[in-house]
């Protein structure tokens, strides 16, 4: 569901979009969600506006790959026109970074802890409501808020005391520099990314058969239907090993093997109904599937 819409307009700059916030994306449709469209009197005015219009681009809710695109029509090939069909392959690092920025975490645990905050009653409030960190005969301890990302492993964050949050931002300042969040639910993005930021509960991912954590579990990465199951539990599987694919938005999404190791769990099968995120399978590294 689109928590949150932001789309660019302005002088050359067009959006053309079904979307509107409360809209649910189904998986049933093409995977286009809408087209950002600039003209300019030369190509690399043009790529500068289409960059711009891009970072101010915010759909909360829906992963979408539009801080891919504004990172594509930045890289030196796209600029000067030398482009071809293995750019993408080549720099999918610097396309595609891996984890999270510690500003993201930083700006998550400040929505929570500002979640926590009491509301005065009467004019008076509670100082043992206060989420401080106060604690008898000791200094206080700074509150660290257990955050998850799909598809990593969870952290423990602590928000910056000088955080500023309202209801559709959030703020924040690391290593002096300050970094501004658009948000919405769980949600937080800025120029064209986004992320979702969830708690995170060790006790309840135990249950879930999610306990070893986002390295070793395999999830849906979008709502969809399993019509692939190559794998049982107990098999041996190496690292990148495809072992499900899930159809979602008329496109196959093949699930590999994070690493070599054992097929510990499994838990669906072909037919089967999935959500964005439900654990599908764990992987238990091989070193300590052995133990």
């Amino acid at each position: 569901t689109v928590l949150s819409l932001h789309e660019p307009s302005g002088d050359g700059v067009r959006t053309d979009s079904g979307l509107l916030e409360g809209t649910e994306v189904s998986s049933l449709y093409d995977p286009m969600l809408s087209k950002v469209i600039v003209h300019a009197k030369d190509r690399p005015t043009a790529l500068r506006k289409l960059r711009a219009a891009l970072a101010d681009l915010t759909t909360l809710g829906v992963p979408t790959n539009a801080g891919f695109l504004r990172r594509l029509l930045a890289h030196p090939d796209v600029v000067s026109g030398a482009m071809d069909t293995g750019l993408v392959e080549r720099d999918a690092e610097s396309l595609v970074p891996a984890g999270v920025p510690d500003e993201v975490y930083a700006a998550a645990a400040a929505v929570r802890r500002t979640g926590l905050a009491p509301r005065p009653r009467e004019g008076w409030t509670d100082p043992f409501d206060v989420p401080d960190g106060w604690r008898l005969g000791g200094a206080p301890r700074p509150l660290a808020f257990p955050l998850r990302v799909p598809g990593l492993e969870p952290v423990a964050a602590e928000a910056p005391a000088d955080a500023r949050v309202t209801g559709t931002g959030v703020t924040v300042v690391l290593d002096g520099v300050t970094h501004a969040f658009r948000r919405a639910g769980a949600w937080l993005g800025r120029d064209g990314d986004s992320w979702h930021v969830m708690d995170h509960d060790p006790v309840a991912a135990a249950l879930s058969g999610a306990r070893h954590g986002g390295a070793d579990t395999l999830a849906a990465p979008m709502p969809g239907t399993v019509t692939v199951v190559k794998v049982a539990v107990g098999d041996e599987v190496e690292a990148g090993q495809s072992l499900l694919v899930v159809e979602a938005m008329k496109m196959e999404h093949v699930i590999s093997a994070p690493h070599a190791g054992t097929v510990t769990e499994l838990d669906v099968t072909p037919g089967t109904t999935v959500a964005m995120d439900q654990v599908l399978a764990v992987v238990t590294p091989r070193e300590e599937a052995a133990e």
